[in-house]
């Protein structure tokens, strides 16, 4: 007769014990590779709306704006003049009369036509999901635009080095914060403290 063997009391207490000491240390650490992870594709999204922008820029020769919208789950044409959180979307339009403002084409007319002379919507982003806060410095609260050449301007001037930057929070804080600098010639890239040495901030 052949009999059986199960698990002795002592043998499944291990083995429940090894699981809550693997759980217990696998958990955390995948929690924060997504956060990680999230802070990471987001400011992405960021960065590429901003080369998109300055390659428009250049390729039609006329100032390209990425603004602030205030629609958290829409797309939004409408530049938002009064909230600083990148967090609730962003545009990026061709400003063909230099104002500042998107001027919507009149009727039926299409403002991303070849030698038209309106406005044109180049890309939306829609506000981020969760609760991570983008926010800009100075330069760079609630506007950017591009010149011709792909220079990148600052309330109608040149960008401040010290000051044209975004940074990218979650619920960890400045510790795990990201950041975005956008340079005077219009490139951005990823920085780990503030242009001028310092640690990054969540409200720049």
């Amino acid at each position: 007769m052949r009999y059986t063997r199960g698990f002795t009391l002592i043998e499944l207490m291990t083995v429940v014990a090894v699981l809550g000491v693997a759980i217990g240390v696998g958990v955390p650490a995948l929690n924060q590779f997504i956060l990680d992870n999230r802070l990471t594709s987001q400011l992405n999204m960021l960065s590429s709306s901003l080369a998109l922008a300055r390659n428009e820029a250049i390729k039609q020769n006329a100032p390209v704006v990425v603004c602030v919208t205030n629609s958290v789950s829409t797309l939004s044409t409408t530049c938002d003049t009064s909230g600083i959180d990148w967090n609730s979307g962003w545009q990026v339009f061709v400003d063909r009369n230099n104002n500042g403002v998107y001027d919507a084409p009149s009727g039926t007319a299409d403002g991303c036509a070849a030698g038209a002379t309106a406005d044109c919507i180049v890309a939306a982003q829609a506000g981020l999901t969760g609760v991570n806060t983008l926010r800009g410095a100075p330069d760079v609260v609630r506007r950017i635009a591009y010149n011709g050449s792909g220079a990148a301007l600052c309330n109608g001037s040149a960008c401040s080095s010290t000051n044209s930057y975004f940074v990218l929070c979650d619920q960890r804080g400045a510790t795990k914060a990201k950041a975005l600098a956008v340079s005077r010639t219009g490139r951005a890239s990823v920085i780990t403290k503030k242009p001028n040495g310092s640690a990054l901030v969540c409200t720049p």
